[in-house]
């Protein structure tokens, strides 16, 4: 279980640096999207501050994980944007901003209208991969972790 969630900066130990690694859990029709590269945004709104909100940074990687399934690929962050105390009246903007990158259907934005918080995140060299299991538990829809926790939840 992924419980540790470091600084926007890189945690610096005695022989090397400890990379964040992302596992972005993600429902097959927008995993199906930025796999086949149409879908380069990915947008988190969220009632409170919670992972990925201001906890992901350009250059980090992130696993994309089919929501109850196999992590179907990977991508680096390329850009991020961060929102804060937002109103029905900001998820609008956001939407008329973002949507044509984000997919959202009008079910998602309308769920979301009373959410506080948003993390845009631009991805780039997006790759498939062969499926593979990660032992994740809970509701979360978005993890960090380490290279070590990773290998950790491969084997469990």
């Amino acid at each position: 279980m992924c419980n540790i969630v470091f600084s926007p900066e890189m945690s610096i130990i005695a022989i090397g640096i400890i990379m964040r690694i992302h596992i972005a859990i993600l429902k097959r029709s927008y995993l199906s999207l930025i796999l086949t590269g149409q879908k380069r945004l990915e947008c988190r709104l969220t009632k409170i501050s919670c992972p990925p909100f201001g906890q992901i940074a350009a250059g980090e990687k992130v696993l994309l994980k089919e929501s109850g399934g196999p992590v179907r690929g990977q991508a680096e962050v390329k850009k991020t944007l961060f929102f804060k105390n937002l109103t029905p009246d900001k998820i609008d903007s956001i939407y008329r901003d973002y949507n044509d990158q984000i997919y959202g259907v009008d079910e998602y934005w309308q769920n979301r209208r009373n959410c506080r918080y948003c993390t845009l995140i631009w991805l780039e060299n997006i790759k498939p991969c062969d499926p593979y299991r990660l032992r994740t538990r809970g509701m979360r829809a978005w993890l960090i972790c380490n290279e070590q926790e990773i290998k950790r939840l491969r084997n469990s």
